[in-house]
């Protein structure tokens, strides 16, 4: 048999599972929102906005992707926040939560600097 999933380090955030629910990511629960950095996790108000993104926006070594889980359905996000994180130097990506979670773990797999904001599979 041939592991698919490179190495990483022993605080790496694998998303382990995501639903309704809630989420398991590295060591922890969380039953609420999250904002995920490759080493750490943070609750999240769920707000589309910079001051609500500012972990991820903050974080050293700097985000160069963000990956925007919208619940159990694909959702856009406002225009203005696009530009303003394209401006900042942040790639933006939207997508369902599942296809979030599973495309954080193969780019943390790959040592990217990719950041994940979450919101439940409601």
């Amino acid at each position: 048999m041939q592991d698919i999933m490179p190495p990483v380090g022993a605080d790496a955030q694998l998303i382990l599972s995501y639903g309704a629910t809630g989420f398991r990511i590295g060591h922890g629960t969380y039953e609420t929102p999250v904002l995920v950095l490759p080493t750490s996790t943070v609750v999240w108000n769920g707000q589309l906005t910079i001051e609500a993104l500012a972990p991820i926006l903050n974080s050293d070594p700097a985000t160069d992707v963000l990956l925007i889980g919208t619940g159990k359905r694909h959702e856009m996000i406002p225009p203005e926040l696009r530009k303003e994180l394209k401006a900042r130097g942040v790639g933006v990506d939207t997508m369902d939560t599942g296809a979030a979670c599973r495309t954080f773990n193969i780019l943390l797999g790959e040592g990217r600097m990719a950041s994940a904001a979450l919101l439940l599979s409601a």
